[in-house]
């Protein structure tokens, strides 16, 4: 019953972009592709060294973190980009609020509808990982705005002169 909540969810939370204006949604596909393939890293990482337990066999269980890592979770840093992008403080405090809702509220409700189990992981690796990855993303956000400026600025520096 929990797996097909999480995918009506996925498909739900893709009728929120036709909200979204295109402009947005072409400016800030990059960084959510980049995002989508950190998270993948990480579940394939967290599950070789078993960082957490799931339920389920294996097609099953990857489908499940499919319908996560291409609904809510794609379609959630799209819309903290279009709100909070150019605003690093307002970034900072929504990825905040954000991840501590899923590392001390969404997961130990998962754990609790066994879907899944923190083993050698917890909420505040969690937060850490997702926010150093939320600086990385803002970061390529910057790059990807502004290459040619961030590259001039570096180069301009005494240390870079010839």
């Amino acid at each position: 019953m929990l797996n097909l909540l999480i995918r009506i969810g996925c498909v739900l939370s893709w009728t929120t972009v036709c909200l979204l204006p295109k402009k947005s949604l072409k400016r800030y596909l990059p960084v959510t592709v980049l995002a989508g393939l950190f998270t993948v890293t990480n579940v394939l990482i967290g599950t070789h060294y078993h960082f957490w337990e799931e339920t389920g066999i294996s097609r099953k269980r990857m489908w499940n973190h499919l319908a996560l890592v291409l609904g809510p979770f794609a379609v959630g840093n799209l819309w903290i980009f279009h709100l909070s992008y150019g605003r690093f403080g307002l970034y900072l405090l929504i990825n905040l609020l954000n991840n501590l809702q899923y590392g001390f509220g969404i997961i130990p409700l998962l754990e609790r509808a066994n879907y899944l189990k923190y083993v050698k992981f917890t909420g505040l690796h969690h937060l850490i990982l997702t926010m150093f990855e939320s600086l990385l993303l803002y970061g390529y956000q910057t790059f990807l705005d502004k290459p040619y400026s961030v590259f001039t600025k570096m180069t301009k520096k005494k240390a870079f002169k010839i």
